[in-house]
């Protein structure tokens, strides 16, 4: 029988018409069990593999000190945690005990029976995050990554890992509140910096970037390519003034100070007189709840206080700045009672300053810091015009705030006649020091001007900001103040300072080495309204070498209890302890070098030298020399008319070596090294210890060094 070839392509037709006809009724069949019996189920599964982006921290910058070393850095710690449902089962049974045995040891907080248990109870209930430990160092998370069972990875072992990055400051508390820290804002739940880090954190932050991951089964986030996923570019390093030598010093001398007059707080200031950068700030203050001194408060910018004789250096200022023909040598009526009294208040002076006549130089006041000469040349010169005196003070600028870049700095307070506390009492008051508020960075920056040849620059912590390699910003010295007086004045006031040391109240001062020029300050605080004689600040503020200024300094304690109150006696110490190392180890090393000169006698004569250095003398002086020595840092050398023989240096442990003859760089290099503490009188080289050679001296100790230029 013989088939219609149209038939037959009708019938194929009909059947896949059928057909799809049948598949698309299954797939409607599907959807409508899809949206009203699987919907939530597939919704659940949807949801658990749904993607999203997470934030790949930066790498935070460095904060770095201008000796080259690091101050603040960012280091990695590892949160660890633990799936143990993951490995196999016979992993698990095998190896769970020895995990908890391990963790137990490492981290004491529970028993290895109390671990083992809770493990298997997660198990059991299906947690898949179980904590381990937070903040892990590389080499512990290292040491727990081998552990049994987590050393099977993230999937065969459970061993989950997150790092992140915690800031750390490799000195400790040493500059811990300029360097700056952050602290969690709990209302906004963002982090806020303060000191350096925060005045930088635009730089020091970088960018982070974002990764894509995407969950998989078992509560796993996956990392997964995605156009949109960025590397986190690294922060820029910050390069700071501070001088981590020098502020070691200072923060030791001021905590030994603090102790020793049973102070409340006190800071430390040193800046550099012509760039205005500041190399050492350290703030001190007794916390009750440890009994100790620490940097809870940033005593140098953000606490204003009355400066007491201090302000008259600006006092002085006005008053020749008012009067042309007014000379330091002019003399003043103060009476013979050593007191005075000025609309019903009295003022006095803690010492005779006048003649037998009631006279006294100007010069003599200053030196010797009369309060009632002082008065009563602001009264007689001011009486009818006190906003006069007022307006050649802030001519200065002394009281616009200094806008640094370190935020939280108070702002001055001097006050003028239009200010509803002003009486005519202000104007004798203010001259001394009182009705004032100041903090001691921004007096400082006054002293400084006057050492400055009348220029006065803003006070600055930074110097450079780098990415690697690179630098990418500098920071320039900033001027505030063009001239803050005429250069009549400010010779008149360099040579009023320079004979506070020389013949007035910092005359203990003038045995150094070298010129210091200054002003010492005792002011009694304010307690309620009022004030009593029991409460003080004791200030010293001042700047070296008097003759050729590189840097100035102030230092202020407050309210010492244990019987010494004055600047002269409470706060100068510590200058002296700063500005000694200082000129010892950089300044007059600087005065020695100079030219150079052939000098054997400067390696002869010493009881040791450093190796390369004299290698470098005889490659100048084309001088031979025999040595039985590879590579040495200490030699001793010993020159005869025909050779010149260098030899080792042994050195016992414990045993003070002879220093004697050696520059003050190496020699304070040395003993420091091998744990000692060292001081110094005078400048150049070692002319005498303080403990004989060979002597066993404990780590810790204080070896004085006496220095000479001869």
């Amino acid at each position: 029988m013989k088939i219609d070839p149209k038939n037959d392509v009708l019938w194929r037709v009909y059947l896949l018409y059928i057909l799809m006809v049948l598949f698309g009724i299954m797939v409607l069949i599907k959807i409508i069990v899809i949206q009203v019996r699987d919907k939530d189920e597939l919704l659940l599964e949807a949801e658990k593999r749904e993607e999203r982006f997470k934030e790949v921290e930066a790498h935070r910058g460095n904060v770095i000190s201008k000796n080259g070393t690091l101050l603040a850095t960012s280091i990695p710690v590892f949160d660890v945690f633990f799936d143990p449902c993951a490995p196999h089962d016979t992993v698990f049974d095998k190896e769970i005990n020895q995990l908890a045995d391990k963790l137990s040891r490492k981290f004491g907080k529970k028993s290895k029976a109390r671990y083992a248990a809770d493990f298997k109870k997660a198990r059991a209930d299906k947690k898949r995050y179980v904590r381990i430990a937070t903040k892990l160092s590389m080499a512990d998370y290292k040491e727990v990554s081998e552990y049994p069972v987590f050393r099977h990875g993230k999937n065969k072992g459970g061993f989950i890992t997150e790092r992140r990055y915690v800031r750390n400051l490799p000195y400790g508390l040493l500059a811990a509140r300029t360097i700056g820290y952050s602290r969690e804002n709990e209302k906004d739940s963002v982090f806020v910096y303060v000191g350096i880090e925060g005045a930088y954190n635009e730089y020091l932050k970088g960018k982070s970037g974002q990764q894509a991951y995407r969950r998989i089964n078992g509560n796993f986030w996956m990392p997964v390519p995605d156009p949109f996923n960025s590397e986190p570019i690294n922060g820029d390093d910050v390069y700071t003034s501070i001088d981590i030598e020098l502020q070691d010093v200072a923060e030791n001398a001021l905590m030994n100070c603090l102790i020793d007059n049973k102070a409340e707080q006190g800071c430390v200031v040193l800046m550099d007189v012509k760039s205005g950068f500041v190399e050492v700030m350290a703030s001190l203050s007794y916390n009750e709840k440890t009994s100790k001194y620490d940097e809870m408060y940033n005593f140098a910018l953000r606490h204003n206080v009355e400066p007491g004789s201090t302000f008259k250096a600006l006092t002085m200022l006005a008053l020749l700045e008012n009067d042309p023909s007014l000379s330091i040598d002019d003399k003043v009526h103060i009476g013979t009672t050593g007191y005075k009294t000025f609309y019903r208040r009295t003022l006095q002076d803690s010492h005779k300053v006048n003649d037998e006549k009631g006279y006294t130089t100007i010069r003599n006041a200053f030196e010797q810091s009369s309060n009632i000469a002082f008065a009563t040349l602001v009264e007689e010169t001011f009486k009818n015009n006190p906003q006069r005196f007022i307006d050649l003070i802030y001519e200065t600028k002394i009281n616009e705030p200094l806008n640094l870049d370190i935020k939280g700095a108070a702002n001055p307070y001097i006050k003028n006649t239009n200010d509803k506390t002003w009486s005519k009492l202000t104007l004798p008051w203010m001259s001394v020091g009182y009705e004032v508020q100041i903090t001691p960075i921004q007096l400082l920056t006054y002293y400084n001007a006057i050492a400055n040849d009348g220029v006065m620059v803003k006070p600055q912590f930074v110097k450079e900001i780098r990415h690697g390699s690179e630098v990418i910003k500098t920071f320039d010295t900033i001027v505030i103040n063009e001239s803050i007086a005429s250069p009549r004045t400010i010779e008149a006031l360099q040579e009023l300072l320079k004979g506070v040391v020389d013949n007035g109240t910092a005359k203990s001062m003038s045995k150094l080495g070298f010129s210091v020029a200054g002003k010492t300050g005792t002011a009694q605080i304010s307690q309620g309204g009022g004030y009593n004689k029991k409460n003080y600040t004791a200030t010293f503020i001042g700047y070296f070498p008097a003759d050729d200024p590189q840097y100035s300094c102030i230092i202020m304690v407050s309210n010492p209890l244990a019987g010494k109150y004055y600047g002269s006696s409470v706060s100068a110490p510590v200058f002296k302890e700063l500005a000694e190392k200082i000129y010892a180890t950089r300044l007059g090393i600087v005065e020695e070098a100079g030219d150079h000169q052939a000098d054997c006698e400067a390696f002869t004569k010493s009881s040791m030298v450093y190796y390369d250095d004299f290698m470098n003398f005889c490659n100048i002086e084309d001088i031979p020399f025999i040595d039985d020595v590879e590579s040495d840092t200490w030699v001793n050398v010993k020159m005869t008319e025909d050779e010149t023989f260098v030899t080792h240096v042994d050195f016992e442990e414990g045993k003070v070596p002879d220093v004697k003859g050696m520059n003050a760089t190496d020699a304070v290099c040395l003993l420091e090294s091998m744990g000692w503490k060292v001081t110094f009188t005078g400048y150049g080289k070692v002319k005498t210890q303080s403990v004989k050679a060979g002597s066993e001296l404990k780590k810790g100790s204080v070896i004085n060094l006496s220095l000479s230029t001869k």
